[in-house]
């Protein structure tokens, strides 16, 4: 049975609509797959912090987080984020079971070096697959908050990186990272169909690459250097769309390989 690894985020994450839609489709799909559901939130995370009075802060696309930022991060991802998306799954009969980085250290991070002061933003250092294993042999469906572990504390890790360190431990047969765009856009906000290293080096040297896309086409280049044959960005275009992405017989996004 192929392995599946989908990683959702931005808008699809807090559009009910678009989150229905997706949990309808995955659900179906995790029937035919080993899928394993990775998540971000960041939205959820800026209207929390909002009753904080703190305004969020970037470097290079991730997260400043200091301790309070931390709990919310948690509490949002590992709580609401989670557990509203397991309950969308469990409506449409899927068999799934919400759980984070955290949980039996399923991933095991260290703080991020060399990207300015963050805070409680972690590097992934151990990926520890065998609750992912035990929850496939009971055909059981992981959704992941990437919320992490390491040393006692629990670390605020980019989810497009989790879901890549994710992907190559299970040496995944796809992985589709479902963004807020249709793809990676060219310097005309048109979608580059397919990327490699020299391309993708090139665009972000450029600046044609910026934000948050930097950490995601950066993560997919790593896990592709680790042994993924391809990595899919999409946009969320409807349930038929994301079957054909998986199944190979069309592409709406940017295909990295």
């Amino acid at each position: 049975m192929k392995t599946i690894v989908v990683k959702i985020g931005g808008s699809l994450a807090v559009d009910e609509a678009k989150l229905l839609d997706f949990a309808v489709a995955a659900a179906e799909m995790s029937r035919d797959f080993r899928m394993v559901i990775v998540h971000g939130g960041g939205k959820d995370i800026n209207a929390n912090l909002a009753l904080l009075n703190e305004e969020p802060k970037f470097i290079s696309g991730l997260r400043v987080t200091t301790p309070a930022t931390m709990d919310m991060v948690e509490m949002t991802l590992s709580g609401r984020v989670n557990k509203k998306l397991v309950r969308m799954l469990l409506s449409n009969n899927a068999s799934v079971a919400g759980i984070s980085g955290v949980d039996a250290k399923l991933l095991e991070a260290k703080p991020m070096q060399n990207k300015g002061d963050l805070g409680a933003v972690g590097d992934i250092v151990k990926v520890n697959t065998q609750i992912l294993e035990a929850l496939f042999s009971a055909n059981i469906t992981p959704v992941i908050s990437p919320v992490s572990y390491g040393d006692g504390n629990a670390w605020n890790v980019n989810a497009d990186t989790a879901a890549s360190e994710i992907a190559v431990a299970l040496k995944a047969d796809c992985f589709v990272l479902i963004s807020d765009i249709s793809g990676v856009l060219d310097e005309n906000k048109k979608v580059i169909p397919s990327l490699n290293k020299e391309l993708a080096s090139d665009l972000i040297q450029s600046g044609v690459i910026s934000g948050g896309m930097i950490p995601k086409v950066q993560g997919a280049l790593e896990s592709i250097a680790r042994g993924l044959k391809s990595i899919h960005i999409v946009g969320w275009e409807g349930a038929e769309a994301f079957k054909k992405q998986i199944a190979g017989s069309d592409n709406s996004g940017t295909i990295i390989c």
